[in-house]
């Protein structure tokens, strides 16, 4: 009777230890874990704080929904903030990059900094040598709060804002 009492005791235990070993070994076809954010020393940058639109911000450049290059309706304000930079080439910025509030908090973080770099990468491909820094803030600062379209491509866009 004793020897089956510590067999079943072993078999309670070997499964509870399967069980605990399983559910810690990375499964086919998950996703690797993401990297850790690098963190830098220096302190952020100064950037004028203002609402989209305001007297801080050059422009706002939108985008189209779930997209990061530049919409060809989009292209003459672009190009109007590219002379504006070109003619004062001491004044640095700041490319915002936002998203409308659809789709997960990483995936809206990452299409936010892809707006940016695009808008970065478009002025400096037209001359553009001022200092041009990019940041995403995702869904995180809606420009107009609603669930609907109008409301969604206001907040698809580039805020760009002088930096002091």
């Amino acid at each position: 009777m004793n020897f089956s009492k510590v067999i079943l005791s072993t078999s309670i235990l070997t499964l509870a230890f399967l069980a605990a070993s399983c559910s810690s070994t990375k499964k086919p076809g998950s996703s690797e874990p993401s990297k850790p954010v690098e963190v830098s020393s220096e302190p952020a940058a100064k950037v004028t704080t203002q609402n989209p639109g305001s007297s801080g911000s050059l422009n706002t450049i939108y985008f189209d929904f779930n997209k990061y290059d530049i919409r060809e309706n989009q292209k003459e304000a672009a190009d109007q903030i590219a002379e504006s930079l070109k003619s004062n080439s001491s004044l640095a910025i700041q490319i915002q990059g936002n998203t409308d509030d659809r789709g997960s908090t990483e995936y809206n973080m990452a299409l936010g900094q892809k707006r940016a770099v695009a808008l970065k990468n478009y002025l400096m491909a037209n001359g553009v040598k001022n200092k041009i820094e990019t940041i995403s803030y995702g869904k995180e600062r809606p420009a107009v709060q609603g669930n609907n379209e109008e409301a969604w491509s206001k907040n698809r866009r580039d805020d760009i804002v002088k930096m002091k």
